[in-house]
């Protein structure tokens, strides 16, 4: 008869043949008191992420359960697919190509859970690893662990914190977040909704210590480059806290900053593609005042040997 784990680690994937390997040993790695299982969720790679995770699954059959999609889901449909074969009271949630750093690492935040199983989630701090450099920033969200739960809060609706490793309550996954209202809207991205939903309806906890290693690389979501993906993620990211406002009743001022930023984002990209009429719509919507930062963005826009000239420079 097979225990039921009271943790699961959900790991996604998509063509992580380079990382899997070293993310999957992380956490085989790990030391603890409690059962774990690894539920992966493979969105169709077409390298041979498949035939690595493979091996695994002949050395870990009781382990690891693994799914590859029949068809490619998006982040956030295959984060539901993935979630709803976890068993464990607790989801653990780590890409296919990030780090558990420590071998006690899920043991502390389970540890945590321990002391209040009512929690939400528990966040905790993560490194950043450059691949092209090699080189590593420690703890660099280190003031969002450390600032009080309100302004955390107001970080999370402002889609300012980065959910590196956290892991839920998988109860209050499927009783407060709405996955049917994001699949609907055709949302591509899981982790700011779910926060959003965990932190207006649940109590949360941080831990004061690094504990994951964030990989930064050029398939990184963080690192996309194509023009027509950023304004899709960023127009989604407008129309959620659009939708959180009014579900909410949040403060206006969130929904206009953030609309601010909308704009500048857009004609930042429009600046770093050359798309003149984006440039110049998203200047005309933020050139009071006229911040210098404004006008390269918009210069860069509308003509290709100042963008050439400012590259140097420009901001990534």
């Amino acid at each position: 008869m097979k225990i039921q784990p009271l943790l699961s680690i959900h790991i996604l994937t998509f063509n992580s043949e380079k990382y899997i390997k070293d993310t999957l040993e992380s956490v085989l790695k790990q030391e603890t008191n409690f059962t774990y299982e690894i539920v992966i969720g493979d969105d169709c790679s077409s390298d041979s992420t498949n035939e690595i995770i493979k091996t695994y699954i002949h050395q870990y059959p009781n382990l690891i359960n693994y799914k590859k999609n029949k068809k490619q889901l998006g982040i956030l449909k295959n984060f539901k697919a993935t979630l709803d074969r976890c068993q464990g009271k607790y989801v653990f949630d780590i890409a296919g190509d990030d780090l558990l750093k420590h071998s006690y690492s899920i043991q502390k935040i389970v540890d945590a859970f321990s002391l209040n199983p009512g929690l939400g989630f528990i966040d905790s701090g993560f490194d950043r690893y450059y691949e092209k450099n090699q080189k590593k920033s420690y703890f660099t969200n280190k003031a969002s662990i450390l600032c009080d739960k309100e302004y955390y809060k107001l970080n999370v609706l402002k889609g300012k914190i980065l959910p590196i490793g956290v892991c839920y309550n998988r109860k209050a996954l499927y009783d407060f977040v709405d996955f049917d209202f994001y699949i609907k809207e055709n949302i591509t991205f899981e982790d700011y909704p779910i926060l959003v939903d965990l932190v207006m309806n649940s109590d949360f906890y941080r831990i004061n210590q690094s504990l994951h290693i964030y990989r930064v690389h050029s398939k990184s979501i963080s690192k996309i480059q194509d023009f027509e993906t950023q304004i899709k993620l960023r127009t989604q990211m407008l129309l959620l806290i659009e939708h959180f406002t009014k579900k909410y009743k949040l403060p206006s001022n969130i929904l206009n900053n953030y609309q601010k930023e909308f704009y500048l984002a857009k004609l930042y990209l429009a600046g770093l593609f050359g798309n003149k009429k984006l440039g110049k719509e998203m200047y005309l919507k933020l050139n009071k005042p006229k911040h210098l930062k404004y006008i390269t963005y918009y210069l860069s826009s509308q003509n290709r040997l100042f963008r050439y000239l400012i590259r140097p420079f420009r901001e990534t």
